[in-house]
């Protein structure tokens, strides 16, 4: 009896010294296996998350749409509970945090580092409005800003008369309307290069990253590099998920997320955009246009009514236009 006690006393105490098995995330992404977020940025996350855990919480991709294809429909998978992490485009899905939409502005964000970085800060501090309750906020985060990506030559403003153009956002939508522009919305980010091919759209503003992640510079001729806004981005969390984690897990999970992951996915990206360019450039099949101050001046001035009725738009928008643009320029 008493072996027989002292044996099931070791067997009960090697039990308590095996990890318990793992929590696996299901992390949807609708882009292809192969683009830049989907297979290095979001996966580095997995693994930050895994190492703060102690191996509590891993993360799995399911990329290329596997769980959802659209873009706009990641958020609901996540809400629906059929993903447990996703990677999301604010503007795809509009009204539902729009204060995330002062990213979408021209001439503020300079770069995704500070562009990101910026964002989690007015988050932290009760600035944006939008349904951020009902998730849990993984990540905030802007592109580098957008060029003016083309199959005609574009350069000035008044290029863009009569031209069908696309942007992801009401906001740059007004912009191109108040150019002169025939706007076009509803084309995400896979569907743009088609979209050029069959003359659907005349262009796009777009980021390097995604004129290489969808194909773009396979259609278009001219770039034309004036910073015209971004597109915001967020990583979402089913909020029941997160909240039936031990609080270790969570901890974990925090400390490798919000500000961290907005500078580490800052940081990132602005390498992996200058990368995508220089690949452009050495191809030679794209002719890239530095804007002169000139050329900036009169971009500047065609979007700033834009501009101005985003901040007319809302209550505390003006606040959180002269905060974001402080915290770009630290």
């Amino acid at each position: 009896m008493f072996y027989k006690t002292i044996a099931s006393a070791i067997l009960a105490t090697a039990a308590l010294a095996l990890p318990s098995k793992a929590e696996q995330l299901r992390f949807s992404s609708f882009e292809p296996p192969v683009a830049f977020l989907t297979s290095q940025v979001f996966p580095q996350w997995g693994k930050n998350v895994e190492d703060a855990t102690g191996g509590e919480v891993t993360v799995k991709m399911f990329p290329g749409g596997t769980l959802g294809r659209s873009p706009a429909q990641q958020l609901k998978l996540v809400e629906d509970g059929v993903a447990d992490v996703a990677f999301i485009v604010a503007g795809y899905n509009p009204g539902v945090f729009p204060g995330l939409t002062v990213g979408e502005l021209p001439f503020v964000v300079t770069s995704s580092k500070a562009g990101s970085e910026a964002m989690w800060s007015m988050f932290e501090q009760g600035l944006l409005e939008g349904d951020f309750d009902k998730f849990k906020i993984i990540g905030l985060f802007t592109t580098t800003p957008q060029n003016v990506v083309s199959k005609p030559k574009i350069i000035m403003p008044e290029d863009l008369k009569g031209r069908n153009f696309r942007a992801s956002s009401p906001n740059l939508l007004v912009a191109i309307e108040d150019m002169g522009a025939v706007a076009v919305g509803g084309i995400t980010g896979p569907t743009i290069a088609e979209s050029i091919s069959r003359g659907v759209i005349d262009g796009s503003f777009n980021d390097w990253n995604a004129i290489k992640t969808f194909r773009i510079g396979d259609t278009i001729e001219h770039v034309l590099e004036v910073p015209m806004g971004t597109s915001p981005l967020m990583v979402v969390m089913n909020k029941q998920k997160y909240e039936s984690l031990s609080a270790e897990a969570k901890a974990g999970i925090d400390k490798v997320s919000g500000a961290a992951f907005a500078t580490m996915f800052g940081e990132a990206f602005d390498a992996y955009d200058a990368t995508a360019k220089e690949e452009y450039v050495a191809e030679g099949k794209i002719e890239i246009h530095a804007a002169d101050q000139a050329t900036m001046d009169a971009w500047k001035a065609a979007s700033q009514p834009a501009t101005d009725a985003w901040i007319a738009g809302g209550e505390g928008r003006q606040e959180l236009f002269d905060a974001y643009v402080a915290a770009n320029s630290n």
